[in-house]
């Protein structure tokens, strides 16, 4: 009704119940509207309510006098009411059971893969048993889906925190950013959706004051007065992928190449041409590390992108930084659907385990002679459907000390992470499952291409392959 007489816009109303979850105050003060103007919505809302109020007196009178003519359409009527408001009721649980259901259906999959795998389980022959036990791994299965829709909230509500937050930021540095919102019903585990909060104001903060130009600059680059600022969020091979993107001046290669070379950090007779794009604008990520000419109290507030790349690889995802100079700047976040269990292909190498997300394999196979390849400055290549991918030798790229080095006699399995594919050399497939993920300490953790632990069904603990991690690891390796 306030916004049908004008008084505020649909943006501006969301943004304000959003904040009346937070707040004791009504509406309307957070709106900052007068008694006056909110009298003609308020003369409007009783009226309406006066209405309902005789429409529900008439249809409950009009079903008994239904049932005395013994009409055939009530029983169907009555159902589908009733199943329609049975649909719109809800529950309010405390977010400290709902974290303990979650564990404990975590434990239940740990108990259920160390039945099926007890060597005395596994020596029955007998069909019922291995039919209940698998319909026994079906329920589980099932209730872990529950459990963890449970967890999953949209993004809807943390985006138009940001929408405010782009508002005042414009007002305050006299620019002029339309803000856009794109996939904000986009669910992800409650979790992560609270650790995310931090580092997208950052970056909303860093596209704001350093990324979009004033208008004066943009009206020189023959651009719009108002510049363009889109907070997306998509779901992609497994992760959801939040980008912050701005039409504004873009990274400056040159200058950060230049700041890199003052810091000791790439030597002058290195040629910048064999330095790729994506390695350079991750230096933004580094401690410090700082292209802008002043400091304002907008971005620079003494917290770097540092801190964002190191709250997102705690959730066990990644930053990556794409630009173009004069056109603007997308900064990408690659995040877990959940962070409780994943199904997991379970591989061995030498006397150790590891587990890599199902999502991320694309197929398995035993190379022959004839599909292995050396290409010069590249390191082992494998022909997989007509395409040339890098091999990567798993005991290798972690230092292990045994492992099979006969490629012949190993198994590849084709990965794809971020739109690029590569081949992994592991010596045995032991089975897909799913996996419970542990927090193996800060020390495990912070290994690149690992981003977690798992509990096996005999005790034993495997590694969880980080697969973009683990990627750009055997890339320096191999370099």
């Amino acid at each position: 009704m306030i916004i049908e007489l004008g008084l505020v816009k649909s943006q501006e109303l969301d943004i304000a119940i959003e904040a009346k979850r937070d707040s004791d105050k009504r509406i309307g003060q957070l709106l900052e509207l007068s008694p006056k103007q909110l009298a003609p919505a308020l003369r409007k809302q009783r009226h309406m309510r006066r209405e309902a109020t005789v429409e529900s007196t008439t249809a409950t009178a009009t079903i008994p006098a239904a049932r005395a003519t013994g009409s055939s359409g009530t029983p169907a009527n009555k159902t589908t009411v009733s199943s329609h408001r049975r649909g719109d009721q809800t529950v309010k649980v405390n977010t400290t059971r709902m974290d303990n259901l979650v564990n404990m259906v975590g434990e239940l999959v740990i108990a259920q893969q160390m039945v099926v795998q007890d060597p005395s389980i596994q020596s029955l022959k007998e069909q019922r048993i291995q039919r209940n036990l698998t319909h026994a791994g079906k329920i589980i299965r099932d209730l872990q889906e529950v459990a963890m829709s449970l967890r999953m909230v949209t993004v809807k509500g943390t985006f138009q925190k940001m929408a405010r937050l782009v508002r005042d930021l414009a007002t305050k540095s006299g620019k002029r950013i339309q803000f856009h919102m794109e996939g904000e019903d986009t669910e992800l585990d409650r979790n992560v959706v609270e650790e995310i909060g931090d580092p997208l104001v950052h970056m909303i903060r860093n596209a704001c004051d350093h990324g979009i130009e004033t208008i004066q600059e943009r009206r020189a680059a023959k651009k719009t007065d108002a510049g363009n600022l889109t907070l997306r969020a998509y779901h992609q091979g497994g992760s959801i992928v939040i980008e912050v993107q701005d039409d504004g001046r873009g990274l400056n290669r040159d200058r950060i190449l230049q700041k890199a070379i003052e810091r000791g950090i790439y030597t002058p007779d290195r040629d910048p041409a064999e330095i790729p794009d994506s390695e350079v604008y991750n230096l933004v990520f580094l401690p410090g590390f700082s292209t802008a000419e002043k400091v304002t109290d907008v971005s620079g507030r003494g917290v770097g992108m540092d801190v964002v790349r190191r709250n997102i690889e705690a959730l066990r995802g990644h930053a990556e930084i794409k630009s173009t100079l004069g056109k603007g700047s997308t900064f990408v976040l690659r995040l877990p659907l959940t962070m409780a269990i994943i199904d997991g292909m379970v591989v061995c190498v030498g006397s150790q385990r590891y587990v890599i997300p199902t999502l991320s394999i694309e197929q398995s196979y035993r190379p022959t002679p004839q599909e292995l390849h050396s290409v010069t400055e590249r390191g082992e290549m494998a022909s997989v459907r007509g395409s040339l991918l890098p091999i990567y030798r798993l005991n290798r790229v972690f230092g292990l000390h045994d492992g099979c080095d006969d490629i012949t006699e190993a198994l590849l399995i084709v990965l794809e992470s971020n739109n690029s594919r590569c081949c992994l050399l592991v010596d045995e497939i032991i089975g897909q499952q799913q996996v419970v993920i542990k927090s193996l300490g800060q020390g495990v953790n912070s290994i690149r291409g690992v981003s977690g632990g798992a509990i096996l069904g005999d005790g034993r603990i495997a590694l969880i392959i980080d697969v973009s991690g683990l990627v750009s690891e055997a890339t320096k390796l191999a370099a």
